[in-house]
């Protein structure tokens, strides 16, 4: 109750002190305030922050005089208003993810299916290199079968047939290492979407 009655009594001063003020003569005369700002220089000016109303200031006169000071607000209740902020803060980016959301994909099925599309995108990824990499071993056998018969028959074996055994066997791990990328890369696609269906889901159900 004591920071509700403080705040109120700093709120009023605001808004007594705002703007204008007529002086004796009835001539109007235009009030500055000076308060700290964010860097902790002194700033003067014709409207108040919300940093400077909570966290003090004073009301001068166009001459530089001044006309009252507004002590600080309570600390219970700067405390209080930050966590407001910060509520308002984060709403407000949540509803910027949330349009966003709704200019990709008109739903949580529009969302599915362009992961769907993705998933099998990789699938057909995976599907070609598990493909090349049975060639690859069969083309890696045959050279391998040559290079017993040359040793069976007491020949050298040529160097194209080892040159072949090596690279056929590089190209199938290098897609075996392919394979196993796309089959990561399908794991992440599954994790980005999965919070970006449930929010879909969730505005569809409001």
């Amino acid at each position: 109750m004591r920071a509700t009655v403080l705040l109120l009594g700093v709120l009023l001063s605001v808004l007594s002190a705002a703007g204008m003020a007529a002086n004796k003569t009835g001539q109007v005369e235009q009030r500055l305030y000076r308060y700290q700002s964010a860097d902790g220089a002194m700033a003067i000016s014709a409207t108040l922050t919300e940093a400077a109303i909570h966290a003090g200031y004073q009301v001068l006169d166009q001459h530089g005089r001044v006309l009252e000071t507004v002590a600080p607000a309570p600390p219970e209740e700067q405390a209080r208003r930050r966590r407001e902020l910060a509520r308002q803060e984060q709403a407000k980016a949540q509803a910027r993810r949330d349009g966003e959301l709704r200019r990709l994909y008109a739903g949580p099925g529009d969302a599915e299916r362009a992961r769907d599309r993705q998933l099998q995108a990789l699938q057909l990824n995976v599907d070609y290199a598990e493909n090349a990499i049975q060639q690859l071993n069969g083309k890696q056998d045959e050279e391998i079968r040559k290079a017993a018969r040359a040793e069976r028959a007491g020949r050298e074996v040529p160097d194209s047939v080892r040159d072949a055994i090596e690279r056929y066997g590089r190209q199938a791990r290098e897609n075996r290492e392919k394979i196993k990328e796309y089959q990561e890369d399908m794991v992440r696609v599954r994790e980005e979407f999965s919070p970006i269906i449930q929010r879909l889901r969730d505005l569809e159900a409001r």
